[in-house]
């Protein structure tokens, strides 16, 4: 089954945010039991050639790669998905207009003008004719909704047709709302709250990110079908810091 399909389903997802350009990371995230890496080039060093290593290694460790992408821009988000993302993530979404052009980009048919082309890695390098229709069923499309703007367009961008889900940052959330970096300030989890039960009352899936396995758990049983724990780079460097401190000084 597909990501987007099990997107579509009542169980949950668990995915971590990656930062780090090593398909060890891929296989490591597979190893700990996650059900999809999102590889984050909005804020991380991952460019075209790092995606064209780890999109692979994620796959052949039996998760799901996302790519979070850099800006709602067509060219990104038809390479992300050529290179073989199971899906996309597209970051800054204040508008219906906005959420559509981001559907429009990633797909073929249905008002799609994603880039045709049967020769790259998604297609399988020689697909034939019925690919292209598969591959707008087999797509996620995701977009952040992160700022007043989105908040505020949020019934609208609900009805967009071929959505597959709103994820919610909570980061920027917090800066909109006036609380910059407090992502467990009451404010930003009410709001995140509301925007997750307007989404399911739409049938909408919904993703949150979550910084710790603490708030993990809180979102997972509001509904949330997609959870992202926290980024390699911080769970790293918590594990590095649990162990030097058990070790206690020398």
């Amino acid at each position: 089954m597909t990501f987007a399909h099990r997107l579509r389903q009542p169980a949950p997802l668990l995915a971590t945010f990656s930062l780090i350009a090593s398909p060890v990371i891929a296989e490591l995230v597979a190893k700990a039991g996650f059900d999809a890496i999102i590889l984050d080039t909005e804020h991380g060093p991952l460019g075209p050639e790092a995606l064209n290593l780890l999109v692979p290694a994620a796959r052949a460790a039996g998760i799901a790669p996302l790519i979070r992408v850099r800006v709602n821009e067509p060219s990104l988000i038809g390479a992300a998905l050529d290179v073989g993302a199971a899906g996309v993530i597209v970051p800054q979404i204040g508008s219906a207009d906005e959420a559509r052009a981001a559907v429009a980009a990633a797909r073929f048919g249905g008002g799609g003008h994603r880039g045709s082309n049967p020769y790259v890695r998604a297609a399988g390098y020689a697909a034939d004719a019925s690919w292209f229709a598969r591959a707008d069923g087999e797509t996620a499309v995701l977009v952040m909704v992160e700022g007043r703007a989105g908040v505020a367009a949020l019934p609208e961008i609900l009805k967009t047709p071929g959505l597959d889900g709103i994820f919610v940052g909570p980061f920027d959330l917090s800066h909109s709302l006036g609380v910059a970096g407090q992502v467990e300030h009451p404010t930003v989890l009410a709001k995140t709250e509301a925007i997750v039960r307007e989404a399911a009352a739409q049938q909408v899936a919904t993703a949150v990110f979550a910084p710790t396995p603490a708030m993990a758990r809180r979102w997972l049983d509001l509904g949330v079908r997609l959870v992202a724990l926290g980024f390699d780079t911080a769970l790293a460097l918590d594990g590095f810091r649990a162990a030097r401190a058990a070790v206690g000084e020398i």
